[in-house]
């Protein structure tokens, strides 16, 4: 009677701290879905200078511990610029024509993210890190007539963003965070990919 006893109390203490536990810390498995604006650099400038707005970013975590997670995620960004009709100079002779100059993006990265504060703090700064591949679509248009490339090329782009929990241990929180991509693709005018990139969106973990 002595052991059911104790062996009662022992799962009574179990599920206390079980529930104390799932209170003071967040499910493992997050996702993200962010907004996203790009601005290119470098020889991507140079070829469509223009902000792109057109961009978004979805991806999912798993946390090792409250500081260090695990996951990958996807994008999209869109850069465009179109020229008025000038005379460019070509083999044998010269071509008048309206330019359009646009690049397509799709990232597909591992990631890795460190927390810079504990899990019940107001605001959890973090960096972070991915590291994949994207599929790059060029096109240049003169005219109807245009010129085309799609390439896959290996992609770089660390990152720091932060999380504003909406209440202590919330499992939704505001995300925010800035950037950097680089991929060695070169074709034409470009002669690597660079961008700095604003991301903003909703964080959710999950059980």
């Amino acid at each position: 009677m002595k052991s059911i006893k104790v062996i009662i109390l022992l799962m009574i203490g179990s599920l206390g701290v079980h529930s104390a536990f799932a209170q003071s810390s967040r499910p493992p498995v997050s996702f993200n879905v962010n907004y996203s604006i790009a601005q290119p650099l470098g020889s991507l400038s140079d070829y469509a200078k223009n902000t792109s707005f057109r961009g978004w970013t979805a991806g999912f975590n798993y946390a090792i511990n409250d500081r260090l997670s695990v996951g990958g995620k996807v994008g999209y960004a869109d850069f465009y610029e179109r020229f008025p009709r000038t005379v460019y100079p070509g083999k044998g002779e010269d071509v008048s024509a309206v330019q359009t100059h646009t690049l397509q993006t799709i990232p597909i990265l591992a990631t890795v993210q460190y927390n810079l504060a504990k899990a019940d703090a107001r605001v959890i700064p973090y960096v972070g890190a991915g590291i994949g591949t994207a599929n790059m679509n060029y096109e240049k248009y003169w005219g109807e007539f245009v010129e085309k490339e799609n390439k896959w090329a290996f992609q770089v782009s660390p990152e720091v963003g932060i999380n504003i929990p909406f209440g202590k241990y919330s499992p939704v929180m505001l995300n925010a965070n800035v950037q950097y991509n680089y991929a060695p693709f070169k074709v034409n005018e470009i002669t690597n990919f660079n961008s700095i990139q604003a991301n903003i969106g909703l964080k959710f973990h999950i059980q």
